[in-house]
């Protein structure tokens, strides 16, 4: 038994409109942007390059990324 079912079926109409996607038809976006101006495709785009890198540092040895730490200078910035 439920104890207020009008509380329920208020929650459950709430989770129909969420799961329907009601406000989102019912207040179209104009433009797929945000207040940047980027476009939905360009912000995952950058997101995924940036995944991809940390994804390739994770891959790298303990060893290689100690040596491109110490290493990061080039040799003619030593003798300046």
């Amino acid at each position: 038994q439920i104890a207020d079912p009008e509380t329920c079926d208020r929650m459950y109409e709430s989770l129909v409109r969420i799961h329907t996607n009601y406000y989102k038809n019912k207040y179209p976006r104009l433009k797929d942007t945000n207040f940047t101006g980027v476009t939905v495709e360009d912000c995952k785009m950058i997101l995924a390059t940036d995944i991809l890198k940390q994804m390739e540092d994770m891959k790298k040895g303990t060893w290689k990324k100690l040596r491109e730490k110490f290493y990061a200078k080039k040799p003619e910035e030593d003798s300046k």
